[in-house]
């Protein structure tokens, strides 16, 4: 595993993050991405929509594999009072218009979104990214026509950097200094 420049945990008054755990978490990440009010905006129809357990399990495989390959990566987030699984958020790799990048995500269930949650947590994980060796600032993406990502990233500092297809659909390429 690489050395962390994260920390595993991090918390808010509202929320607790944690390194993605694909035996811990997988269940969770399943259904989240078995609802379609989530998967659809992730995965148009043309890129799948729902996901099976299989492609959740391979999903968060990823993000636990990201973790110990570079000692980074998303966190699952839960609600402080009560545990209630949110969703995902952190940093990862990525390729963006040609270009290796380190891009800041976020997923939260449908039933709680319009909270914050996922301002308040890219915020949080922004504020880790300058340990991160060389790296000066952080990509971001959204279809066009996802205003609410759009908005959270607006929130968070990010600004309009370029319009591209990315994994087959018309999103914004937003970019935050960190």
């Amino acid at each position: 595993m690489a050395p962390s420049p994260f920390p595993a945990e991090l918390t808010t008054d509202r929320l607790v993050a944690t390194r993605v755990d694909l035996a811990a978490d997988v269940d969770d990440y399943a259904v989240l991405f078995a609802d379609p009010r989530v998967a659809e905006p992730l995965w148009p129809k043309h890129l799948g929509g729902v996901r099976t357990r299989e492609q959740s399990e391979a999903f968060v495989g990823h993000f636990d594999a990201h973790w110990r390959c570079h000692g980074f990566g998303p966190w699952t987030v839960r609600e402080r009072d009560g545990g209630a699984f949110v969703g995902q958020v952190g940093l990862g790799h990525t390729i963006v218009a040609g270009r290796a990048e380190v891009e800041a995500g976020f997923i939260v269930a449908a039933d709680l979104q319009r909270r914050g949650y996922a301002t308040e947590l890219t915020r949080l994980a922004l504020q880790h990214a300058p340990s991160l060796k060389g790296l000066s600032s952080v990509v971001a993406f959204a279809t066009q026509d996802n205003a609410p990502a759009l908005a959270v990233l607006d929130r968070c500092g990010f600004a309009h950097e370029a319009d591209a297809v990315l994994f087959e659909l018309d999103c914004a390429i937003l970019r935050a200094s960190v």
